[in-house]
């Protein structure tokens, strides 16, 4: 079977158009009617039928049901490309989330070092949400993620190392500065500074503003620590971060939440359950897994 064919009818299958497949790939329309023939003769079953007068396009039961495995099939394609475009140029591709990087990563770092493979190592930066699908399409090789729930998917081995609690964080002029703890009930009718949307926390937030019954009012949002810490520092809202970020700022105060249940900002590795492994991925997985521990200081700090 010719693998491009299954492209052609995937992309056939999302526009319901032979001329706009035959756009989209630069090729000529009896292309694309030729490469539909072809598997139509392979699974011996008609996968779309054709209404020239209306000029539609009918996916019948049996093409739907090799749509779904067409996508897998593709997508899996595409990471067996990026994966040896990688082993080909000798790329260590590691992810890391901002806070989990500024946290975690340094003592990695140093033992990557110690090994000779820091200055092999490449990095990518983004939310955990962003690297968690960056793994699964083989942009990345392993990758740190952040989550408020235990990680399972088919098609990922997480393995979980750390767990931290979530805190409100204030400028010391602020009114609660002078708590050093508060339920999130009580942040009801204050403005907040967050990080968008591509960042875990967003989700352990939405669980507490759900739970607490009130729309927060955020009135600016980034993905720079640094600079939400800044703003938190000059009292223009309050923030909502994992413990374990580093704001060494002495105009904000961290408070931790009293609520019953509060969600945890859980730390894991993540890789692919079908990439295999070289020797210097298995190399950092040893070394990440013998460095990556909670930090006692910051679980007994009160």
């Amino acid at each position: 079977m010719n693998t491009k064919d299954l492209a052609y009818f995937d992309e056939l299958i999302s526009q319901k158009n032979f001329s706009k497949v035959a756009k989209t790939f630069n090729v000529s329309q009896p292309t694309i009617t030729t490469a539909i023939k072809r598997l139509e003769t392979e699974f011996g079953a008609p996968l779309v039928i054709r209404d020239r007068i209306q000029n539609t396009l009918h996916v019948t039961e049996s093409g739907a049901q090799l749509a779904e495995h067409a996508k897998i099939v593709l997508h899996e394609l595409r990471i067996a490309h990026q994966e040896i475009d990688n082993l080909s140029q000798n790329r260590l591709i590691l992810g890391l989330p901002p806070i989990i990087e500024n946290h975690y990563f340094p003592k990695v770092g140093a033992k990557l070092a110690e090994a000779g493979l820091l200055a092999s190592l490449e990095t990518v930066e983004g939310g955990s949400i962003f690297l968690r699908n960056a793994v699964r399409d083989g942009r990345v090789d392993l990758t740190l993620l952040g989550s408020v729930e235990p990680l399972a998917y088919q098609t990922l081995i997480a393995e979980e190392f750390d767990r931290q609690p979530f805190c409100i964080y204030v400028s010391k002029d602020h009114p609660l500065a002078q708590r050093k703890r508060i339920y999130f009930n009580e942040l009801r009718r204050e403005n907040f500074v967050f990080f968008n949307s591509n960042f875990i926390h967003n989700t352990a937030f939405n669980k507490l503003t759900r739970r607490n019954h009130f729309r927060p009012n955020i009135v600016f949002r980034s993905n720079d620590t640094h600079v939400l810490m800044k703003l938190i520092g000059e009292n223009v809202g309050v923030g909502f971060f994992t413990r374990i970020v580093d704001h060494y700022r002495k105009d904000v105060v961290r408070l931790d939440l009293m609520d019953t249940e509060p969600p945890e900002f859980i730390t894991s590795i993540v890789y692919r359950t079908t990439h295999i492994l070289t020797p210097v991925q298995h190399q950092l997985l040893t070394i990440m897994h013998d460095t990556l521990a909670p930090n006692e200081d910051d679980s007994n700090e009160s």
